[in-house]
């Protein structure tokens, strides 16, 4: 069973998080990156070295060499757990399209924005019809 950590009024983002890409190459090598850190992350999460909703501040020494080894430098250890939230991150020809309930997800923004990517972000509550966001 998880146990949730947070508060405020608003329980549901519905956030859509675009990442367009000049070419599929590229994009394929931003979406296999995201999946090898939240691998490596969710490996850490089953080791006990991170888990939601406790931030650390430092870095272990797995995930230190996996960010040096992929050249990402500007993710800090406390967004690390952004990774394992419940989110969906699927290809979309040039794109990378996150969808989530959360709204931290800086996280992934600077991964898209290290691969090149120009970025949209909105909430699909209000701007329905999309095609994406949940519902959709």
């Amino acid at each position: 069973m998880k146990i949730w950590y947070g508060f405020g009024t608003e329980h549901s983002t519905n956030l859509v998080m675009i990442g367009r890409f000049k070419d599929a190459a590229t994009t394929e090598r931003a979406h296999a990156l995201i999946k090898e850190i939240t691998t490596v992350l969710q490996a850490e999460e089953e080791a006990g070295r991170l888990t939601v909703g406790e931030p650390k501040d430092r870095y272990s020494d797995e995930v230190l060499k996996l960010l040096t080894d992929l050249n990402i430098y500007s993710v800090g250890s406390r967004e690390l757990e952004q990774f394992l939230y419940d989110l969906t991150v699927r290809r979309d020809g040039n794109s990378i399209v996150v969808t989530t309930d959360e709204i931290d997800v800086q996280a992934l923004l600077k991964v898209l924005l290290h691969k090149g990517a120009r970025i949209e972000v909105y909430s699909a509550h209000n701007y329905p019809g999309t095609g994406h966001g949940r519902g959709e």
